[in-house]
Formats: structure tokens, sequence, C-alpha cells
């Protein structure tokens, strides 16, 4: 009897050292599944292991219902789902009687789970003051949130395409960030009568 029991904790001591494999011969690690895994907890290594120079990474997200599943982002299987970075562009056609101004566009996006920022822009027609024509007109031109939704503002602010021209048309490209990985940091900076100055601490270190 005795013979039998240390023979069973000297194969179970090198099983625990032994790299194991679900669904697959060839284990990397001391566990490696090929295949879906389904666990009530999860425990990570601190520090975090660095990936190996053949090894990869994805972003995991849960799949909407009714499959509430963990699964590797692929927009392929709910192409209007979010991912963590997504580009919209937005052709919005103004108002006939401005011909440049968009006051309040609503992009429906959610303003507390998303961070919108307008990356690029054009517009498709010329712009031109009726003052001093040394004028150079610059666009403004922002999102920003309110009621719960982010919000677009697009105008030549004290010029207007030509009366012959057809009514403009904006397009904005936003770049959408998942507020799980991106913050919103605000601040207000009075430089009052000089023209330098400093945050009063840093946002970001």
């Amino acid at each position: 009897m005795t013979k039998i029991i240390s023979t069973v904790l000297l194969t179970s001591a090198v099983i625990m050292n032994a790299q194991v494999g679900i669904n697959t011969t060839t284990p990397e690690k001391e566990l490696s599944v090929n295949g879906t895994m389904k666990t009530s907890g999860m425990v990570f290594k601190s520090p975090l292991e660095k990936l190996g120079a053949d090894e990869n990474y994805t972003f995991i997200i849960k799949s909407p219902a009714p499959e509430n599943k963990i699964t590797a982002y692929n927009d392929s299987f709910v192409p209007n789902s979010p991912a963590p970075i997504n580009l919209i562009q937005f052709k919005i056609t103004c108002d006939p009687s401005d011909k440049d101004w968009v006051n309040e566009f609503d992009t429906k996006i959610n303003s507390n789970k998303f961070l919108v920022v307008i990356s690029s822009f054009g517009f498709t027609q010329a712009v031109r003051t009726y003052s001093a024509d040394w004028l150079t007109p610059v666009p403004q031109i922002f999102a920003y949130s309110s009621a719960g939704t982010w919000k677009l503002k697009a105008d030549y602010q004290g010029f207007a395409p030509d009366n012959s021209f057809p009514t403009g048309e904006w397009t904005l490209n936003l770049l959408v960030f998942d507020k799980a990985y991106a913050k919103e940091l605000n601040s207000t900076q009075d430089l009052g009568t000089s023209t330098t100055g400093a945050a009063a601490a840093p946002l970001i270190q």
C-alpha cells in the first residue's frame, strides 16, 4: 500500500509540472486551450506576462444578445456594433438660407459611453466676406456633449458662400473612442493679461 501511494504522489507531481493542452496536442503554456472557455472568475498574474515575439493580441468584447458571450472583436457578426476606436463620416447639407451654417447636428452618439473627436473636415463651396477683402475665413468646427449625446457645429462665422453658389455641404470625419479605452480631460485656462501661461497641474503624467 505504501508503494502505491508513493507512486500516485510522484505521478501527480510530474503532471502538475507538465504543459496541459485542451483540444491541442502541442500546448505552449502550462495550460493551452484551443476553443472557448467559461469560468466564474479569473485571476491574472501581476505583473502581466509580456507577449512573446511570435504572439499577438486582440480586443475582447461581449457579443450582443442573445449570445452575450465574451469573444474576440469581429465586426462581421454585428456590422453596427462599436469597436474600441471607430471612424464615422457625416455629410451634412446646410440650411439654404445660410449655405454654410450647421448650428446643431445631433449624432445620437451616447456621450456617456463614447468620446468624439473631429479628425478632419471638408466644405464644398468657397466662402467670402462682404467687408474688407483681406479677412481670411476660419471655420468654427467642434463636437460638444449636450443632453447625453454628441452634437456637431460647423460654420464660417461672419462669412458665407456667394448667393450664386448652391447650398454647401460639410464632410465631417469623426473618431469615436469607447470611454473604457480613452479619457476625456477638460481644463479651462485663463491667461489674463499675459501671452504665456501654464496649467496649474499636469492633467496626465
